[in-house]
């Protein structure tokens, strides 16, 4: 008999086994699996890079200090994020009860694995699950595609002001390929933003950072990229 973490009751539809274990297995190979960025510069250009899993990105995150104010400009490391820090407690936690109730001893001898690791102990277990306990692999599935899109969340924040029309005085890039989740396509949008959560502007090509004291110049920068494009336009 397999043990879960938390009681459930039977729902009055019948879970599909089969939808249940595909939509845990893609949240947790979301969670834990490094994934391939690609970047396309203005100039044509792609760039590929692969990236940390989701669960590595969260944890980094968390750690003070990880994180630039601007450019190359100096400034004082940001703390680690709160968000982030919420998250990864929710999932520990989450993940002490699962382990626990299957039989796991997180704080017994030895090395304690990863949050990665944790992840893949759990999901270890989804055979099981799919056969004896299809109610709590629906319910798993459910809270792993919520951690997924809250990861996403936490470390690729909407930003609240979109700088149109300016290039990054780093990269002089103007805009960016983003995938959108919602139109399920690539989609150009300006380089340069305000995050108003760090207040901050941020080149999304190049992840340059000018905090708050380095405005002044930032908007100096800018103003003059206008002067220059209205004399353009005169000539």
């Amino acid at each position: 008999m397999t043990s879960t973490l938390t009681p459930h009751t039977a729902e009055e539809h019948q879970t599909d086994p089969l939808a249940a274990r595909l939509a845990f297995d893609a949240a947790i190979d979301q969670l834990i699996q490094p994934n391939m960025h690609t970047l396309l510069r203005d100039s044509g250009a792609v760039e590929r890079a692969l990236a940390p899993c989701l669960i590595d990105q969260l944890v980094t995150a968390t750690q003070p200090g990880t994180e630039r104010t601007g450019g190359s400009a100096r400034g004082s490391r940001p703390p680690a994020s709160l968000n982030a820090l919420a998250l990864v407690a929710e999932i520990s936690q989450t993940l002490r009860g699962a382990l626990a109730a299957l039989g796991h001893d997180l704080f017994g001898t030895g090395a304690r694995p990863s949050l990665t690791g944790q992840l893949r102990l759990w999901a270890s277990h989804a055979g099981a699950w799919q056969l004896e306990d299809v109610d709590y692999l629906a319910y798993a599935a459910q809270e792993a595609e919520r951690w997924v899109a809250a990861g996403r969340s936490v470390l690729n924040p909407a930003p609240a002001y979109r700088l149109r029309g300016h290039a990054c005085p780093t990269c002089r890039h103007t805009t960016v390929l983003v995938w959108s989740d919602t139109e399920q396509e690539w989609l150009r949008r300006p380089a340069l933003s305000v995050d108003t959560d760090r207040v901050e502007t941020v080149c999304a090509a190049c992840d340059s950072r000018w905090g708050l004291e380095h405005w002044a110049q930032l908007g100096q920068v800018l103003d003059s990229q206008r002067a220059e494009t209205l004399a353009l336009d005169c000539e």
